[in-house]
């Protein structure tokens, strides 16, 4: 198996095991058995257990902000107003896609936000790099909105920078929620997520204007 695939497996297996039961209680002798490896190659590969947890946040959380940003750039809506009402919902979409579809590193990202540093440094910087093109695209920085003259402003700091924070924890919060009722239709929690981010988002701009 070349050596790219066999790291691709022992982060998926990792990101099951740190899932589970934590970074502390992560056992590198479990996740090189799942991973069908010897514990000395999973050392050869990642140095320690941290430089795997590391590894593993790097990747799962680069693949949430990029379909993030994606999901972002792509809308083809017609009216300014409308492309950030769609920019907005694709963007929730993405997120509960990607949260839906990657169970493991949601947790691992988010639920190990304070667990030890400088593990919580590294998400932190990940969700920091979320809330920011949350607050881009508020602020109406989307391709196609700059150079449109009949284009509604958008929000201004310090609105667009608290607002940005808001929609992030909010997502946060109802992910969370929403792992332990997997039963709760994507599309339904995308609604309520949405409504929530548009109530906020009009309230700052009545303020903001």
């Amino acid at each position: 198996m070349p050596r790219s695939v066999r790291e691709q497996l022992i982060l998926r297996v990792a990101g099951q095991v740190f899932a589970d039961g934590g970074y502390e209680r992560a056992s590198m002798d479990r996740i090189a058995s799942l991973a069908g490896v010897s514990k000395p190659m999973l050392y050869a590969y990642f140095g320690s257990k941290e430089g795997l947890y590391l590894a593993y946040i790097e990747r799962t959380g680069g693949e949430l902000v990029h379909r993030l940003v994606n999901a972002d750039r792509r809308d083809g809506a017609h009216s300014p107003s409308q492309a950030r009402a769609g920019r907005l919902r694709a963007v929730i979409n993405e997120f509960l896609a990607f949260v839906e579809e990657h169970s493991d590193g949601w947790t691992v990202l988010f639920l190990e936000l304070n667990a030890r540093q400088p593990l919580a440094e590294q998400v932190s910087q990940l969700r920091a790099e979320v809330v920011a093109e949350v607050r881009r695209m508020l602020e109406g920085e989307g391709e196609g909105e700059r150079d449109t003259d009949s284009a509604r402003p958008g929000l201004r700091p310090p609105a667009s920078e608290g607002v940005a924070e808001a929609i992030v924890g909010a997502g946060e919060a109802l992910a969370n929620w929403w792992l332990k009722k997997p039963e709760v239709p994507r599309q339904e929690v995308a609604d309520w997520y949405v409504g929530l981010a548009r109530a906020a988002i009009s309230t700052a701009t009545v303020r903001d204007g």
